[in-house]
């Protein structure tokens, strides 16, 4: 009975996925005829992970082309983008890792692309992996949307990032 009782506190006190990953998608202007653009926003609820661990966020060939990152979303991340090959079947990625023990989870990290799909791009699969060389995955899992008022928030904050960026640069 006592390892019964004992199991199940183990099991109640086992953390659930500890990475939840929010996606905002955004129809942006669509740059020439035929082609529908897109830019998807992502913003991690926490990350209590260390330094080089990271996340890759999955786009299937069938239904993503011409992606676009921003290499440097935050201080403490580094990120890059690998295009899908249809030819191959080979997902395209978007791979952030952490260069700080204590990485910021206010960091938003925005993807655009071509749409190839129909109606509005929906959630994706990502890992979270542990640092090299093992690359192991540590947790999996699918973009969620959250819920309107942290969209407002997210892109309020995405707004100003890149305000921020415009004016850093006309000071330079």
């Amino acid at each position: 009975m006592r390892l019964l009782c004992a199991g199940a506190l183990l099991a109640l006190a086992a953390p659930a996925a500890a990475v939840e990953l929010s996606h905002f998608p955004i129809d942006v202007a669509d740059p020439e005829p035929g082609r529908d653009r897109w830019q998807v926003l992502y913003q991690l609820d926490s990350f209590p992970y260390a330094q080089g661990y990271g996340f890759t966020v999955y786009f299937d060939p069938t239904l993503y082309a011409e992606l676009e990152s921003d290499p440097a979303p935050h201080p403490h991340w580094d990120a890059i983008t690998s295009e899908p090959d249809p030819n191959l079947g080979a997902d395209g990625f978007l791979d952030v890792e952490t260069v700080v023990d204590t990485p910021s989870t206010a960091a938003v990290f925005a993807v655009s692309f071509d749409w190839l799909g129909a109606g509005t791009p929906g959630a994706q699969p990502f890992e979270v992996r542990e640092p090299a060389p093992g690359y192991a995955t540590v947790e999996s899992g699918t973009t969620v949307l959250p819920e309107p008022g942290a969209l407002a928030l997210s892109a309020g904050s995405a707004l100003a990032l890149g305000a921020l960026r415009t004016a850093r640069r006309t000071r330079c």
